[in-house]
């Protein structure tokens, strides 16, 4: 609610942030894709777990210990360890990488929690209830559906509004098996994140948070017997309501022929992408990652389908020696001679044979001025002792092992094992100095004065720079990485005319 972009800084009561998150198409499809993704995987769970409980709860039978166990599996096991396996399973079988991919994955892991709810509930109802019903001459599946059901009602519905917000808040195993089309809310969330902490991103969490806080308090009501209709109604109000704000949004290019490109979050502007899809008549879908090892393991599977890609350049290198990457027809490319030269047959693709170069930038030195008293020139200044506990570094290896060679006036490339290992002391030298790793929201760091000099790329310090000048960055004297982001097409891309057409389009 804080008129300021800039979270530690309160400039002011506004809406505002809502109303932009409400018109953002990407999110307003992610939380569509959510909620359709919670109500689908909320009703098979329900209708496939209540029997499970109820056979589980009343009957004996062999192999019944095992089958126990199985609905605990979920429970118990690492969410990374159901990822990991379901998207093997997906491999496995062939299956596509997608929405039903998501749905599916998502009632693996709930059905459990309808087993056990609906369980509970058995396990303080009467069973000569129904006994009662049938000596009165019901069959037992009217004593089922006027005796049994009602008494169930309060567990079956505990039990969906559990799944229901656990389906909607799942990150982890959604990470893993979501292709085209299966990119949530927070999913979409955590790729935005990567580039910067907006207040968009805080409306939107905020949204949820309630919601989820709402439900799960209800649900709980439920179980306790405590609910009334005004708890079930306020329920029901925030299910609605999350409706309605996914409807907020517009969707264009339904029935067209569809582009699927998966890039890094800020990477498009919604401009570039009407502009495209108007020239071409086509769709373009729009989907995030936030790391080039997510992306090297989607394409992995075999089974996803986008037509686009943006690996870095390291990236490029290692999905081209896994034959993960087309070639590309240079003749369809006939905006490439637009490219500077200095970023044409680079060495991780020396023939621009799989990629064609997309944005780049620098890792550099991002600083106050107003805090570090003077601008910043070189490595050294990140081991200042003057700086202790207001100094940042990124969280990555490969980032800060550079810093180190290069403050050391070594190549960034050294393989040389006594050159590696003094970098590896200078940077265990460095750390009581060290107030965080971050390679998400340094340059939010940066605005609040939480640091006051860090290790930075280039691109959101940039951003920083234009809400408050008090803001430097320095290339170091001694020198920096320069990363090149690359358009590719993934193998077996679905639309390859389409992806041509859009890298030389991007060229223009």
């Amino acid at each position: 609610f804080n008129a300021s972009r800039q979270m530690a800084v309160w400039s002011g009561f506004t809406w505002e942030w809502y109303a932009r998150a409400w018109e953002n198409d990407a999110v307003i499809q992610a939380l569509r894709t959510s909620l359709l993704v919670a109500f689908l995987s909320t009703a098979i769970s329900v209708l496939l777990g209540t029997p499970a409980a109820l056979a589980l709860g009343r009957h004996r039978f062999r192999g019944k210990g095992i089958a126990d166990a199985l609905f605990y599996l979920p429970v118990v096991v690492p969410e990374i360890v159901l990822g990991f396996a379901s998207v093997v399973f997906f491999g496995l079988a062939g299956w596509r990488l997608g929405f039903a991919s998501v749905v599916a994955a998502h009632v693996a892991f709930s059905i459990s929690y309808v087993v056990f709810v609906v369980r509970a509930r058995l396990g303080v109802m009467d069973p000569r209830l129904e006994e009662a019903a049938m000596d009165l001459g019901a069959s037992p599946l009217e004593a089922f559906a006027r005796v049994t059901l009602p008494l169930l009602a309060p567990g079956l519905v505990s039990a969906a509004l559990l799944v229901f917000t656990v389906s909607l808040d799942d990150y982890v195993v959604t990470s893993f098996v979501a292709g085209r089309g299966g990119t949530t809310l927070p999913l979409q969330i955590y790729s935005m994140v990567r580039t910067g902490v907006t207040p968009e991103i805080n409306a939107v969490s905020t949204v949820l948070l309630a919601a989820t806080f709402v439900l799960v308090f209800v649900s709980q009501r439920l179980q306790a017997e405590r609910a009334g209709r005004g708890a079930v109604a306020l329920a029901v109000a925030v299910v609605l309501a999350l409706g309605g704000f996914a409807v907020g949004g517009t969707t264009r290019g339904e029935g067209r022929r569809e582009l699927s490109v998966y890039i890094w979050s800020s990477y498009l502007t919604d401009e570039m992408v009407r502009e495209f899809e108007e020239r071409y008549n086509v769709k373009v879908r729009v989907e995030l990652y936030d790391s080039n090892e997510a992306l090297l393991a989607k394409l992995q599977t075999g089974v996803t389908s986008y037509d686009i890609v943006v690996p870095s350049d390291y990236m490029v290198g290692i999905l081209a020696a896994n034959g993960l990457l087309e070639e590309l027809d240079r003749r369809e490319l006939t905006n490439i001679a637009n490219l500077a030269p200095r970023f044409v047959g680079l060495p991780f693709d020396p023939e621009n044979r799989y990629s064609v170069p997309y944005g780049w930038g620098t890792s550099g030195i991002g600083y106050r001025r107003d805090l570090v008293g003077r601008d910043a020139t070189g490595w050294e200044d990140l081991w200042d002792p003057a700086f202790r506990d207001r100094v940042g570094m990124l969280n990555d290896m490969r980032e800060n092992f550079g810093a180190a060679l290069k403050r050391d006036g070594r190549s960034l490339n050294s393989t040389d094992p006594d050159e590696i290992a003094r970098a590896a002391r200078a940077l265990a030298e460095q750390k009581p100095l060290v107030r965080t790793y971050d390679s998400d929201t340094f340059a939010d760091n940066l605005l609040t004065g939480e640091v006051w000099i860090t290790q930075s790329y280039s691109g959101q310090v940039a951003r920083a720079i234009a809400e408050d000048p008090r803001v430097g960055y320095v290339v170091p004297k001694e020198g920096c990485t320069v990363f090149v982001d690359n358009m590719c097409i993934p193998r077996g891309a679905p639309n390859r005319d389409l992806a041509l057409r859009f890298i030389n389009y991007m060229l223009e």
